[in-house]
C-alpha cells in the first residue's frame, strides 16, 4: 500500500515543480522583462511533462521488479510486492529526472533570451 501512495505522489507533484522554479540570473542582462520571460520559459518547460517521465519509470520499474522476483523464485503475492516496489522506485526516479529536465529547459530558455543563469 505504501508503494501506491509514493507512486501517486510521484505522479502528481512534478506537475507543480516548474512553476515554482526561478533560476538565479545576473540582473540587467536580459533584453526583456524577467517575469514575462520566466513565464514564457516555464510554459515551454511544462510542455515536457515530468509526470510522463514518472509514469514511464513506474511501468519499467514494475516490469523489472516482477522479472527479478520471478528470476529468484518468488511466487504469487511476493512477486506483486516486488513489482509494486519496482513501480514506486521507478516512478520516483522518473519524476526526479523529469523535474531536472524541466529546470534545464527553463535555464536554457532564459540563457537564450540573454540572461546569464548563475546557478541552475
Amino acid at each position: 500500500m505504501k508503494s501506491f501512495v509514493v507512486l501517486g505522489a510521484a505522479l502528481l507533484l512534478p506537475g507543480c515543480a516548474v512553476e515554482q522554479y526561478h533560476p538565479l540570473v545576473d540582473s540587467g542582462i536580459g533584453k526583456g522583462s524577467y517575469a514575462a520571460d520566466l513565464a514564457d520559459c516555464q510554459q515551454l518547460a511544462a510542455q515536457r511533462p515530468a509526470a510522463a517521465q514518472a509514469a514511464g519509470g513506474a511501468a519499467v520499474g514494475a516490469v523489472l521488479g516482477g522479472l527479478l522476483a520471478a528470476a529468484v523464485g518468488l511466487r504469487g503475492s511476493d512477486v506483486a510486492r516486488v513489482a509494486a516496489w519496482g513501480a514506486a522506485n521507478g516512478g520516483l526516479n522518473g519524476a526526479v529526472y523529469g523535474s531536472v529536465e524541466q529546470r534545464a529547459i527553463v535555464d536554457d530558455c532564459m540563457g537564450g533570451r540573454g540572461y546569464n543563469v548563475v546557478a541552475p
